[in-house]
């Protein structure tokens, strides 16, 4: 899937692909670099998104979520879910995880 942010300085869209884990009726993604991803950044600034997959792209807006427990726990879905693809090294800093809510 395709997260597609407004960036903060230029205001342009820019796309980028983004693993996700499904948790109920939410879509839920974790910046590789945490609070210090720029895609992250962009939605601190504003909290519209754009999810595109299978040629289909929708607007949302999204809920940051920063408590810890919850983001390994959202950690702990994606381990399992890309479990022969998971490397502990792809996600540095786990301070943040963003909520989409379908």
């Amino acid at each position: 899937m395709n997260i597609i942010v407004e960036g903060r300085r230029t205001g342009k869209k820019f796309s980028t692909p983004v693993w996700f884990v499904l948790d109920g009726s939410k879509v839920v993604l974790v910046p590789m670099k945490g609070s210090d991803n720029d895609w992250f950044k962009d939605l601190e600034k504003s909290p519209h998104v754009e999810l595109s997959a299978g040629g289909r792209t929708f607007p949302f807006e999204v809920t940051i979520i920063r408590d810890s427990n919850l983001v390994e726990k959202v950690l702990d879905k994606f381990r399992a879910k890309y479990r022969s693809m998971w490397s502990e090294s792809y996600y540095s800093k786990r301070d943040v995880c963003v909520e989409v809510s379908l």
